[in-house]
């Protein structure tokens, strides 16, 4: 049987900690509710763009929108690293507000 004991020394050194796993994963629930927090937010805006966009009969897609939100999220990022993702993740919350409009138009109707 293997020793799980890490000593003084590897601590020290940064070795990697069982404690350290749990707790980055209690922070990333926290997050997690908090953004589901706010995608519901998100989504109750987008209620009243779609009413918006139904009264002055503007289709659901608008490439415009888009690309400002998703240029807007690149500059917001500070790290250059994860620009790309961040927009990857934009870009699905944009497909599935749209997808969410259709169906409220067709809820509607």
């Amino acid at each position: 049987m293997t020793n799980m004991m890490v000593s003084q020394d590897e601590t020290e050194k940064g070795a990697w900690q069982p404690n350290q796993l749990a707790a980055a994963r209690q922070q990333i629930n926290q997050i997690d509710e908090q953004l589901v927090d706010l995608l519901t937010q998100r989504f109750e805006a987008v209620i009243q763009v779609n009413q918006a966009k139904q009264t002055a009969h503007i289709p659901v897609m608008d490439q415009g929108r888009e690309d400002q939100v998703l240029d807007r999220v690149a500059q917001s990022d500070p790290n250059p690293a994860t620009r790309a993702y961040m927009q990857d993740i934009f870009k699905t919350i944009m497909k599935n507000s749209r997808a969410y409009q259709a169906q409220l138009k067709k809820d509607d109707h």
